[in-house]
């Protein structure tokens, strides 16, 4: 079986994630998606999350393409899944096209054996980011 493993904040999920789940499973057999737990996403992105863990958990639990999800907690800037990637030993780790940890994915890849995998952005819809999604709820 070939496991695909995937890390990100996914504070918000939108379309942008779904499409990044749906092209990573496509690697291979069995998706592991990674989110940075409360303390991860305050560390990288300097401010709480938007809904709780546990929520967003079950939001990932729910979608047909995720065969399992883990919580980051690793206080390792851009790793905060290192934990569970060492554990789950995965064949790919798919990243998208602008992945602000390019190196240290790189070389934990480069250590474990594992497939370093970029993927396209490219949607056949307008692109948003959380940090959009939340001006956007903030404007009203």
């Amino acid at each position: 079986m070939k496991k695909v493993f995937v890390s990100g904040c996914f504070d918000i999920l939108h379309a942008g994630h779904i499409e990044f789940f749906s092209q990573a499973k496509a690697l291979g057999d069995w998706l592991v998606v990674c989110f940075a737990g409360d303390a991860s996403l305050q560390m990288h992105k300097k401010r709480r999350p938007s809904i709780p863990e546990i929520h967003k958990k079950k939001l990932l639990e729910a979608l047909r393409m995720v065969d399992q999800v883990e919580i980051g907690e690793d206080a390792i800037l851009g790793l905060d899944f290192r934990t569970h990637f060492l554990r789950i030993k995965p064949d790919i780790l798919a990243v998208t096209e602008d992945d602000r940890y390019e190196t240290e994915k790189r070389q934990l890849c480069a250590e474990t054996g594992c497939v370093y995998t970029v993927l396209s952005k490219s949607l056949e819809f307008d692109k948003i980011s959380t940090s959009e999604i939340i001006l956007r709820i903030k404007s009203q």
